[in-house]
């Protein structure tokens, strides 16, 4: 029981579908990018020169280890199976793509508008559900509860 809950706000009955909900809606997402930069050549071909505009060493190696990771690691995330380390791994896929070309999209002179930039790109927000999901576990809804959870 925390704080919030004892002073009556929030709805604890939804505590356990919050990190489900998450974990479905950012592992579909890296599933289904790495799914279509593996099997898609249209996408593969993107990936690649968004790789070498970043300045990336090995660009095609890496497009598609970058690649086979979100699909693997999406999956994961998605059943909840090693779920810490399947958002660790993506978390630092966002960082990188954060890093190295999301922003470069970011301007302005001052600090507070470059962190309010920042903010608004989609990795930062991923980053923090990932984070999230890296601290809290991925919930009782999951295939680590299932199979690893201690038993009385």
């Amino acid at each position: 029981m925390n704080a919030w809950s004892t002073m009556g706000f929030g709805v604890p009955f939804l505590g356990d579908i919050a990190p489900f909900v998450a974990r479905i809606a950012v592992g579909a997402m890296f599933f289904l990018s790495g799914f279509y930069k593996l099997f898609s050549p249209e996408s593969a071909a993107t990936m690649r020169k968004t790789m070498v505009e970043a300045g990336i060493v090995a660009p095609r190696q890496t497009a598609r280890f970058v690649s086979v990771c979100e699909f693997l690691f999406g999956a994961l995330l998605i059943l909840g199976l090693f779920a810490s380390l399947a958002a660790a791994v993506l978390f630092v896929i966002s960082l990188v793509a954060l890093v190295t070309v999301a922003g470069k999209s970011v301007e302005g002179a001052s600090f507070g508008y470059r962190l309010s930039s920042y903010l608004d790109l989609p990795e930062t927000l991923l980053m923090v559900i990932l984070f999230w999901l890296i601290v809290g576990g991925p919930g009782l809804w999951s295939l680590d509860w299932a199979l690893f959870a201690p038993r009385p």
